[in-house]
C-alpha cells in the first residue's frame, strides 16, 4: 500500500468513525495513531476475533468434565472443545 493508499484509507476510515461515532471520531482516531502510528498494521478478519473470544469462553467455562456441555452450547464437536481446552 502506497502512502497516498493509506492517507485515503485513513480519512475513509475518519469518515466512517464520525458518521457512526460522531464528536468522538477525533479522539477514536487519536488513540489509534497513538498505538500504532507509523506501524504496518494488518487487522484480523471478524471471524478470527469472535473466533478467540469464543475460545476464551469456552476455556472459562470449562469445569473439567463438562465437554459435552460446551460443544452443545457453542456448536461445535466434543473434539475441537478439547483441542480448544488444551491450547488455552
Amino acid at each position: 500500500m502506497t502512502r497516498s493508499d493509506n492517507t485515503e484509507v485513513v480519512a475513509q476510515l475518519f469518515d466512517r468513525l464520525h458518521g457512526e461515532f460522531g464528536r468522538l471520531a477525533p479522539q477514536i482516531i487519536q488513540v489509534i495513531a497513538e498505538m500504532v502510528g507509523r506501524t504496518r498494521v494488518t487487522f484480523p478478519g471478524l471471524d478470527d476475533l469472535y473466533r478467540s473470544e469464543r475460545n476464551k469462553r469456552i476455556r472459562n467455562e470449562f469445569i473439567g468434565t463438562n465437554y459435552e456441555e460446551l460443544a452443545i452450547k457453542y456448536r461445535l464437536r466434543v473434539r475441537q472443545v478439547r483441542r480448544i481446552i488444551r491450547s488455552g
